[in-house]
């Protein structure tokens, strides 16, 4: 966790302002949206950081937490700039409008907006990241949702929060129903292109790079699998016709959060809970 400057807080009217958009010390009237207690703006210096400070002086990583949550939601209703799936690729696109929360009944994204009139959600991960429960919830609504990271550093400035956040780096799409068709349709090509081809016979697949057992002297021993394992594995595809399996258990290095979320077989997104799983198992594999 994290501890951030206290950039944004609520003021007599429950409203979420800037530190630089209020009055000095005690004077501001503002409260903590975490626990809501008052807090002191010192905001006239010019050598430290402006920031909130709570009177009693308890300011913890909580409050911190959810001050730096409150300021990202402002910044991006302001802006009406939000991430979307445009040609294959994720790109910043600017809306007419930005919602805070809006109800959806069974789920509620920090922000909504609508963008070729189509809604889009997105996620300010702070401390918590999009989690099983939610996504499945996403994924019931069939609704395209972005989650912005601002868990990696501490800020001490609201410029630094607007650079992070419109860094494309710290976008990880968590849902989006054309996505989905297309990453299926590059993992397919990704797969043909650079696995290795392994033909099916008597229902079983030889020497399966994902149950790889170290044997004596180090050597690794592959073994052999039912092709129904390998039809469900996300590093194989099975094309019609071929009577085998291609497979890129054997590539080393880093594997994309997409490739690994996209299920061929299924012809979905997988849920954070399996996809994290299956990289998992893939980072395990032996060699």
């Amino acid at each position: 966790m994290t501890k951030h400057y206290m950039l944004q807080a609520l003021n007599e009217n429950k409203e979420s302002v800037y530190i630089d958009d209020v009055a000095n010390g005690k004077d501001c009237n503002c409260t903590c949206a975490e626990c809501g207690g008052k807090l002191v703006a010192k905001n006239k210096g010019k050598i430290k950081v402006h920031h909130f400070a709570h009177e009693n002086g308890n300011d913890t990583i909580k409050c911190s937490e959810t001050s730096l949550h409150l300021l990202a939601k402002k910044i991006i209703v302001e802006e009406k700039k939000i991430p979307s799936f445009v040609n294959g690729q994720i790109r910043f696109v600017s809306v007419e409008a930005v919602e805070e929360e809006k109800n959806l009944g069974d789920i509620k994204p920090d922000l909504y907006a609508e963008y070729n009139g189509r809604p889009v959600a997105i996620e300010i991960y702070v401390s918590h990241a999009v989690d099983e429960i939610k996504f499945k919830k996403i994924q019931n609504h069939k609704l395209t949702t972005f989650e912005v990271d601002l868990s990696k550093i501490a800020f001490e400035q609201k410029i630094d929060v607007v650079r992070t956040i419109y860094n494309i780096n710290n976008i990880k799409l968590i849902y989006d129903e054309d996505c989905v068709q297309h990453y299926i349709e590059q993992k397919k090509m990704f797969i043909m292109t650079q696995g290795e081809f392994k033909p099916i016979e008597n229902g079983v697949v030889r020497h399966c790079h994902m149950k790889g057992v170290v044997g004596y002297g180090g050597i690794v021993k592959w073994r052999n699998v039912s092709v129904s394992i390998c039809r469900t594995c996300c590093f194989g595809y099975e094309v019609e016709n071929k009577n085998g399996i291609f497979c890129v258990g054997h590539l080393k290095g880093a594997v994309p959060w997409w490739f690994v979320q996209t299920n061929i077989s299924e012809n979905r997104f997988m849920s954070l809970l399996e996809t994290n799983e299956k990289l998992r198992f893939f980072i395990q594999r032996k060699f």
